[in-house]
This record gives C-alpha cells, sequence and structure tokens, in this order.
C-alpha cells in the first residue's frame, strides 16, 4: 500500500518517522538534508554517506563521523575526519587501529603546518623519542 499510493508531503513522511519507521519514509525522501537525517536515525551508513557527499557540509560529516565510531565503521570514520580537518581524532584513529603508516604522515603533516602540539603527540603515539627531544629541542631554540 505505501509503496502504490506514491506517497508526497512532508506530513506523511514525518508521521513514518515518529511512528518509528524512518527506514519507510528513507525510501521517498528525494531531499539530501532529510534522506540524510532519516539515513542516521535508522543507522544506515552508506545512504548517510551518500546524501553527507551530495550536501558536503561540515556538520553533517561530524555527525556521520558520530555514527560510524559507534558503529564500528572506521573506513568512514576516516573519510569523515579527513573531510573535516579533524587532524587529533585522525591521528588518535590511527592509533588505535594500528595504522603506523598513515601516523607518520600524520607527524609529518603536523610538522608541516607548524602544529607543535600535535607533531608532538604523533611523535608520542609512534614512541618516537629521538623525535620528541627534536621538537622540544626546537621549540626552545624559538623562543
Amino acid at each position: 500500500m505505501v509503496r502504490n499510493a506514491k506517497l508526497v508531503g512532508q506530513s506523511i513522511i514525518a508521521y513514518l518517522q515518529k511512528k518509528g519507521y524512518p527506514e519507510v519514509a528513507l525510501h521517498f525522501v528525494k531531499d539530501e538534508k532529510t534522506r540524510f537525517s532519516l539515513a542516521l536515525e535508522c543507522g544506515n551508513i552508506e545512504i548517510a554517506l551518500e546524501a553527507a557527499k551530495a550536501l558536503d557540509d561540515k556538520n553533517c560529516w561530524e555527525k556521520l563521523g558520530e555514527v560510524a565510531l559507534l558503529q564500528g565503521n572506521h573506513q568512514i570514520v576516516e573519510m569523515c575526519y579527513q573531510r573535516t580537518k579533524n587532524f587529533d581524532r585522525l591521528s588518535f584513529l590511527y592509533l588505535i587501529t594500528g595504522n603506523l603508516e598513515k601516523l607518520r604522515k600524520m607527524m609529518k603533516i603536523a610538522e608541516i603546518r607548524k602544529d607543535m602540539s600535535g607533531h608532538y603527540q604523533n611523535a608520542l603515539y609512534l614512541g618516537d623519542v629521538a623525535e620528541r627531544v627534536r621538537i622540544l629541542k626546537n621549540c626552545g631554540q624559538s623562543e
């Protein structure tokens, strides 16, 4: 009945959502913002990702990253952190997933950005004592 009725209007979509059927309402929504919200509500990361790409809004990427993290989808979390330039969280994600190669790249990025705190934090995550000493020496010379 729902599929053949050609649902139109926000009130019917809102009704479906309110009654606990956001996944049904999702099939009839064309607006990307609404699709994004409904997809997050019913935990459909793939549709939320498509909508986030279409919207390309920092707030959407942050919300998607939170939901993907709760679901354990670290590939999408990584993409979200990259899109929002959330370097601290991205470094920590690489640490907990054991991706030391990308963690080293994050350390280089922090050095290029002249982010001493981020640079030191990444060196700490990597257990690179020599790099930490070098950073501390450079900090003392710049004063």
